[in-house]
């Protein structure tokens, strides 16, 4: 069967799976389908994703600029007005918005979205640090970042490469969360592939358990960021 251009089918299948599985909270993409589909397109797509079972959906809040490997001046195109609605429909289908920011200027839409009522706070916001046309990954510059959230805010990191898990360990001490992962590294340490996803958030749960900050099961994360189960 052709691919028709539109993942979120196949999005469901997995999201079923899971469930039957684990109990873990599921956070999908808005981004994904975007490739071979135009932007009248994209409304259909992630209003329709919020219906697929999951209880968070990661939203980059601004456009960006393509890296370094896409030499032709291409964007990632997220305006206002589209941020404003895709936040909306995942508020009225029960999924919780995770904010991806990339600069201070998209701290400054999440103020919005906020502000408007559009989505209730406290907000969870994820500093996506990945240098390049971002955030440098740093503490100083993590420190300011969370400076600039409202009281009572979530928060968490998430960094490329050998980059992952030094910041994953600052965040922790800052007392925020983490992610890890595949998607952003596939190094457990220098020169060491890891086996699977599992390696990484072991690592990542060894760092915060000698700091002394305990790990939530899937029920406490909820109550941690205002889930619906």
């Amino acid at each position: 069967e052709a691919y028709s251009g539109d993942p979120n089918p196949v999005l469901r299948g997995y999201v079923e799976a899971i469930r039957d599985e684990v109990d873990v909270v599921i956070n999908l993409t808005t981004g994904g389908g975007r490739i071979g589909n135009p932007p009248e397109e994209w409304d259909r797509l992630v209003e329709a994703r919020c219906l697929l079972g999951a209880e968070m959906m990661s939203l980059n809040m601004g456009t960006m600029n393509r890296w370094a490997e896409h030499p032709t001046g291409e964007i990632f195109l997220n305006t206002v007005s589209m941020l404003e609605r895709w936040c909306g429909y995942m508020v009225e289908h029960g999924v919780k918005p995770e904010h991806e920011v990339y600069d201070t200027g998209m701290i400054n839409v999440c103020r919005q979205v906020a502000a408007k009522g559009i989505v209730p706070e406290p907000l969870h916001v994820q500093f996506v640090m990945v240098g390049r046309t971002g955030f440098l990954p740093s503490p100083r510059m993590l420190g300011y970042c969370v400076d600039l959230l409202p009281e009572g805010w979530t928060w968490s990191v998430c960094a490329l490469g050998r980059n992952q898990i030094p910041m994953a360990a600052v965040a922790t001490v800052m007392g925020g969360h983490v992610r890890v992962g595949f998607e952003d590294n596939v190094y457990l340490r220098r020169g060491e592939l890891a086996r699977s996803n599992a390696d990484l958030v072991r690592k990542a749960a060894n760092i915060a358990g000698e700091l002394e900050r305990p790990i939530a099961s899937p029920d406490e994360a909820r109550a941690i960021l205002g889930l619906k189960k």
